[in-house]
């Protein structure tokens, strides 16, 4: 079968390959793919700025459809069952250690398989792992209580169903920021509940003393993977305040941290979900179950919209100019199908 592989250095170490089927072991069921989401991290790993192994078949948001399974897999799952699937196996992460959906079909060990809501579509069931990663963030990874004011910086994918999620909270105000080449990510800021957008360049740390009255942002979530960002972070958030880092810059950069220990600000990362604090992966797998059944529930709410921030369906012949767009931020989110038959299912 055909799939999108990372195999060499640089963006031209990524393309299509010939490959083997997978190996379905007995505890695993083997998927056909219905969706696969372009993750940021993706592209930080087409570009050589993210951890990986190769070979390996990229892509970790995804959903599917059960066609086969091993041995040792019971009648709880059966042909036909639709999933959506968490990716930390006991050999890695899926799509970064291990080979994942840009292609037709994977292996995925069974403890990772959730069960797609005959209400969601498969699209909808590739982006739950975002709807896992942002409600760990806010939830665990955070300190947010009813009538903060909340910032967001970072526009992107996670920004979107973060700024979401953080509604669920009840705060007086949600700010959302990007730069002036933000503004698509902005305007959809706007249509998924943002009480107002700023510009990162506009000197939105002004903007929130103004609105505030001087108090400051009491938390401040990153998303934006941007060195400006998380310095005006530190000088937005009140005293005592809460910033919590989610995006990734891929390089290393210079920033002031004094008012850190100045006005006692938290400062905390958030990656994954329920047990990603441990390297042992059993751990990462047993924790994290919870946190997915968690997300679809929260999706069972009907509260987080998560088509809108879908701005393109393709195929997988169509991977370079999709990276390329998201790169240039010419589209938000765009949903991949390597089995043309699930296009918009």
């Amino acid at each position: 079968m055909r799939a999108l592989q990372k195999y060499g250095d640089g963006k031209e170490g990524m393309g299509i390959r010939e490959v083997p089927e997978p190996e379905v072991g007995p505890d695993d069921l083997l998927i056909e793919v219905g969706a696969v989401g372009i993750c940021g991290s993706d592209l930080h790993i087409w570009r050589d700025e993210k951890e990986h192994r190769r070979p390996v078949t990229l892509g970790h948001e995804f959903s599917g459809v059960v066609i086969g399974k091993g041995e040792d897999v019971g009648d709880e799952w059966q042909a036909g069952d639709r999933i959506c699937g968490d990716l930390e196996t006991l050999h890695g992460r899926v799509g970064t250690h291990v080979n994942g959906a840009y292609a037709p079909r994977l292996a995925l060990p069974r403890q990772l398989a959730h069960r797609l809501p005959d209400n969601l579509t498969f699209a909808e069931g590739a982006l739950i792992e975002q709807v896992t990663c942002m409600s760990h963030a806010a939830m665990a990874r955070s300190r947010i209580q009813p009538a903060d004011f909340v910032v967001i910086t970072g526009p992107g994918p996670i920004g979107l169903t973060l700024l979401q999620i953080v509604r669920l909270f009840s705060p007086r105000t949600v700010m959302v920021t990007g730069l002036k080449d933000d503004t698509l990510r902005l305007e959809k800021a706007r249509e998924l509940g943002a009480d107002t957008v700023y510009y990162s360049e506009d000197d939105p740390v002004q903007e929130v003393q103004r609105l505030t009255d001087g108090a400051g942002a009491d938390v401040v979530l990153d998303c934006s993977g941007g060195e400006a960002a998380l310095t005006q972070a530190t000088r937005m958030v009140r005293n005592g305040g809460w910033i919590t880092i989610i995006g990734l810059w891929g390089h290393d950069f210079k920033v002031n941290l004094d008012r850190v220990p100045y006005h006692n600000l938290t400062v905390r990362g958030s990656w994954g979900w329920d047990g990603m604090e441990y390297a042992d992966q059993a751990v990462r797998m047993a924790a994290g179950w919870h946190s997915w059944e968690r997300a679809l529930r929260i999706m069972a709410m009907g509260k987080i919209r998560l088509e809108p921030i879908i701005t393109r369906h393709i195929t997988m012949e169509e991977w370079r100019e999709a990276f390329e767009a998201l790169e240039a931020k010419r589209e938000i989110k765009v949903m991949m199908y390597p089995n043309e038959q699930y296009r918009r299912k």
